[in-house]
């Protein structure tokens, strides 16, 4: 499935590349393509492309540096006929900047760049996890504490959203998959009710929301299919070890009386 999903994403891309996002090449032949040219701290990368002759099944290999010219990501990536995709998310501490893509398949190669801007980071805790947002420029929402409400499968967070001046601002939620998820649909934001419009992508592990929170929101609520326990696993097992001690010393005292 995963890899049926990869080759749809990269025929997508190719359909569409023509008019809204570049191709890299060089005489070599080689193709290859990003999702976006500018990201931000958190967004997911996708690298696609193709080779004009396979090569005895070789790999694929795509080296990222970063600004500073240090291997940031490396990808052995198989080919499905000619084509190929790989996948990172830009990390939370990683360098503003202009980042290298090089892209090699057996003698052949090419290079692009894409540029990576810094944001501000807020974490909201829950439970043993916590949920990242990142804002660009300075952090004009405020978050309280996250409240998980799993009889009705979401999560609520207070906001303040009193100092932004427009009529909205960009906000990216990092949202662990433990915490909260739809598998194989989308995770659904809403505030003060209104369910707001998110683009969202996705890593194995977390779901990554791009919105536009309207400004004077009070409440942020993220619903999905599953929601975390509000008890996690420690304190369930906490709670199973106090459970097990009182048995046993209720059982003590009636030999002792």
């Amino acid at each position: 499935m995963k890899i049926k999903n990869n080759v749809i994403i990269l025929l997508s891309f190719l359909a569409v590349s023509s008019i809204a996002i570049p191709v890299y090449a060089d005489t070599t032949g080689i193709a290859v393509i990003s999702n976006k040219s500018v990201y931000e701290q958190g967004d997911k990368v996708i690298i696609s492309g193709s080779v004009p002759k396979v090569i005895d099944g070789n790999p694929v290999t795509i080296i990222i540096r970063n600004p500073m010219g240090n291997v940031y990501d490396v990808g052995q990536v198989d080919l499905l006929n000619n084509l190929f995709v790989h996948d990172f998310v830009i990390n939370d501490n990683s360098l503003g900047g202009d980042y290298a893509v090089n892209v090699k398949y057996g003698t052949q190669s090419t290079q692009f760049h894409f540029t990576v801007n810094t944001s501000t980071l807020t974490v909201i805790p829950v439970i043993d996890s916590q949920i990242k947002i990142r804002t660009n420029g300075t952090n004009l929402v405020k978050y309280g504490d996250a409240s998980v409400l799993p009889q009705d499968k979401k999560i609520t967070v207070a906001m303040d959203t009193s100092s932004v001046s427009a009529s909205t601002i960009d906000q990216q939620y990092q949202i662990p998959k433990k915490i909260v998820d739809t598998p194989g649909g989308e995770i659904i934001l809403m505030t003060d009710g209104n369910r707001i419009l998110c683009a969202q992508s996705e890593t194995d592990t977390i779901r990554i929301l791009d919105c536009p929170i309207p400004a004077g929101s009070k409440e942020l609520e993220l619903s999905g299919t599953f929601v975390i326990p509000e008890f996690g696993p420690l304190a369930g097992l906490a709670i199973s070890i106090s459970i097990i001690a009182v048995v046993v010393l209720s059982r003590t005292c009636k030999i002792f009386f």
